[in-house]
């Protein structure tokens, strides 16, 4: 069964004055000073906002927020979602109203109230009873306001919750965004293997935690071009020299056995990007088997990013998942920067997932990002989906129990 099978879209449904629950995710990075490090989720929500203003809709917003259980901090006190709601108004240049709490009168007012050219964002959903034992009673209270549901976040839909799978199931209105139906049309395609030859960029931290992913993706045919803790530890499987690089030494014996799988369809870098720290201004391009011993790989070189540009390139799919090398300092991001042009320019269907990857691709720009195809905002639940399992909250808005 597809991924979209069953999921109403906007488009099936009555909008005019009605009061939309949308169910996002706006837990954005803080500073200590409780500011905002970064609004790129904020920014994703925008589009359904528009959206339903434009059909006349009054809209609240609803995600947890914190960096703790139920939005605690380790000073146990709850954490507001002011800084994302005011980043939202800010953004869809519009009034937000955000009462005090999620449930009661005030709310019901806020809403009653409401002009389409405003927005009211409910308290942070982490402080309120959105898990254990009162979620049913939470789930309800909420749907006594809310005329339709709208899932915005597959990120959130990856646990059991009142907002995630209990609310929708109680609404007869209920659809997906249609910044999820692509993402889940994607990963169904994905998931369907019809654009053969397939190519999958691995990277990132570890090589052995996503495993089973890997080989879902990888299946038969498709090849497999390493970066990363990922390549450092096959390298270093193969007998080469990885010097100071960070490997799963663990991991070795596994990855030999993974190399044997994979055959011709393991591609290694060939050279590597190198220094004594992450923080050095200069690299040296080093043979990917010889890294001295004081040095350590931070990016794939020259030779590693024509051959996989070229490689990509003659794809019918691309899928990137992991980071390509220290993507954060200028001095290493050659890797990255190619991978993402690469991504942007080639006939093949593109997919970027993860959360470090896609924060590596956001990196280096709008222009080229906007070329691909898909990039995933579902973070873990994401990987879940492509590892052909399903999602609690997926379930819910088909009304599956």
């Amino acid at each position: 069964m597809a991924l979209t099978t069953g999921i109403r879209t906007l488009d099936d449904l009555e909008l005019e004055n009605k009061i939309v629950f949308v169910r996002t995710d706006l837990d954005c990075p803080v500073s200590k000073s409780g500011a905002l490090v970064d609004d790129t989720r904020v920014s994703l929500v925008l589009p359904v906002i528009k959206t339903l203003k434009e059909r006349g809709a009054r809209v609240v917003v609803g995600s947890r927020f914190g960096d703790g259980a139920h939005g605690q901090k380790k000073t146990g006190a709850a954490v507001s979602i002011e800084p994302a709601a005011a980043a939202l108004g800010k953004l869809a240049e519009c009034d937000v109203f955000l009462p005090d709490s999620c449930t009661g009168d005030a709310v019901k007012k806020v809403l009653m109230d409401l002009r389409p050219s405003q927005i009211c964002v409910l308290e942070n959903l982490a402080n309120e009873d959105d898990t254990g034992k009162q979620s049913e009673a939470f789930a309800r209270q909420l749907e006594s306001f809310i005329d339709v549901y709208v899932a915005d976040s597959i990120r959130a839909l990856d646990a059991d919750s009142a907002t995630t799978t209990l609310l929708p199931r109680l609404m007869e209105e209920r659809a997906a965004s249609p910044s999820m139906m692509r993402e889940l049309s994607a990963i169904d395609r994905i998931l369907s293997r019809i654009d053969n030859p397939r190519t999958i960029i691995w990277g990132g931290n570890a090589l052995s935690a996503r495993l089973d992913l890997l080989q879902t993706l990888a299946g038969d045919d498709a090849r497999v071009l390493f970066c990363g803790v990922a390549a450092n530890t096959l390298l270093r499987a193969e007998g080469g020299a990885v010097g100071r690089s960070a490997i799963e030494e663990e991991y070795l014996a596994g990855a030999r056995t993974l190399a044997e799988r994979l055959g011709k369809r393991m591609v290694l870098p060939s050279d590597l990007e190198c220094a004594e720290s992450p923080k050095s201004a200069t690299s040296t391009t080093r043979p990917a088997h010889r890294v001295p011993s004081e040095e350590m790989a931070l990016d794939i070189g020259p030779e590693t990013r024509k051959r996989y540009r070229e490689i990509v390139e003659s794809s019918r799919t691309a899928i990137w998942c992991g980071t390509i090398g220290f993507h954060k300092s200028e001095t290493f991001r050659a890797g990255t920067r190619m991978i993402c042009e690469a991504f942007a320019r080639t006939s093949a269907f593109t997919l970027v997932a993860g959360d470090d990857s896609v924060a590596a691709a956001r990196s280096i720009g709008p222009d080229t990002l906007a070329k691909i195809d898909c990039v995933a905002r579902g973070g873990q639940a994401t990987l879940t989906l492509l590892n052909e399992n399903k999602l609690a909250g997926l379930e819910a808005l088909r009304g599956i129990s």
